[in-house]
């Protein structure tokens, strides 16, 4: 309570009003009732969906990762020491507990385990994060950065992502997703990491190089996001919309197929979409919906916002079939980006409020759990 009160005072919430304590209590409790309440989900016939992890607990759980019982997010929120983001896991009864803690990595904005590829490195976590923390961090060039899981240790920089096309003079800015390629796959020891500021595809090998995997200038598509594999491990999925990274219009958002040289299929798996974010697989175990997509889409995604500000509930959970149609799942969310298939139901990360971008330091993050009926 006090640090949210320290922040609105920050923010001039009580110009006018005196010292904090001339707010009312009653008055306080509401205002936070109202910052950290969870929308209410609306599903589609046939599927039920429930708070996970409600808001209070994560600030921005942005990715999400199966890890033995449990599932894995980089919460993109707080800072200590020069450092930000926390590696936290999520059971499936939805308790939370800390796997790599704040002040240990910088800014994480995508995450994987590296696997026997990557010779004594392996089982160490690389993330894709901001060189520096908040807002001004992420319009500049990110890095790759690896921590040993299971110490105290601070991460150890891996390399600094270059410049890459012609846009916003080729800054690797605005980190996204981060994901190893699976193994006995052409994609297999490599680490991709987006970054939207460039509209680029970057890869690491495991002699520590980086370097660009596909740049989408000129191409219709661009503002890359979120990264899947398909089934047969054959092409690489990546999430895009039409435009900028923030000039976003309905209808702009696609995902599209890029095959393990670098070429993009020309037509994309699915469009219509609007700021399609997370993307994910169903196994094929899977009796309703093998093979099939599930997508998160953030909508129009408000970046900067103000703390107080209500934000839209205009995020949406799609289902795509083997045709490239997408189905609506369900609604109501407001900034989702994380989406995974755990024991036939779907998880859903929402951010709510952007930590760095939007200034928004509470812990409004959630996750949804959405079942088919």
């Amino acid at each position: 309570m006090h640090r949210i009160l320290g922040v609105f005072c920050s923010i001039g919430l009580f110009a006018g009003m005196g010292t904090p304590l001339a707010f009312a209590e009653d008055e306080l409790k509401g205002l936070l009732d109202r910052l950290l309440a969870t929308p209410e989900i609306q599903t589609e016939s046939g599927f039920s969906a429930s708070v996970l992890v409600p808001p209070g607990q994560l600030y921005d759980p942005v990715w999400l990762m199966a890890h033995d019982d449990s599932v894995w997010t980089n919460d993109d929120g707080g800072e200590e020491e020069g450092k930000g983001s926390q590696i936290v896991a999520i059971g499936k009864d939805g308790k939370t507990s800390v796997v790599v803690k704040l002040g240990r990595l910088l800014p994480v904005t995508g995450f994987g385990i590296a696997p026997a590829g990557f010779g004594d490195l392996s089982g160490q976590l690389f993330t894709l994060a901001q060189a520096e923390t908040a807002a001004p961090g992420a319009t500049k060039n990110h890095i790759i950065q690896r921590v040993v899981i299971d110490s105290d240790d601070v991460s150890t920089v891996v390399c600094t992502l270059p410049e890459a096309g012609d846009v916003n003079q080729g800054i690797s800015g605005f980190g996204a997703d981060a994901r190893f390629g699976p193994d006995g796959s052409p994609f297999a020891n490599r680490f991709f990491a987006v970054t939207l500021f460039n509209n680029t595809i970057y890869q690491l090998t495991p002699d520590g190089k980086c370097t660009p995997f596909v740049t989408l200038d000129g191409k219709p598509w661009g503002a890359p996001g979120g990264l899947a594999f398909s089934a047969d491990g054959q092409r690489l999925l990546v999430s895009v919309t039409k435009g900028g990274a923030l000039e976003v219009k309905e209808g702009a958002g696609a995902v599209l197929s890029i095959a393990a040289d670098g070429t993009v299929d020309d037509k994309p798996v699915v469009e219509g979409l609007t700021r399609p974010m997370g993307i994910a697989r169903v196994p094929e175990s899977s009796a309703a919906y093998a093979g099939q997509l599930f997508i998160t889409d953030a909508g129009h995604m408000e970046v900067p916002v103000p703390m107080t500000q209500a934000l839209a509930t205009d995020g949406k959970l799609y289902r795509v079939t083997a045709d490239g149609q997408p189905h609506l799942v369900a609604s109501g969310f407001i900034n989702p980006t994380g989406v995974l298939v755990v024991d036939d139901a779907v998880w859903v990360s929402d951010i709510n409020g952007d930590f760095i971008a939007g200034k928004r330091e509470l812990p409004e993050g959630f996750v949804v759990k959405v079942q088919a009926q």
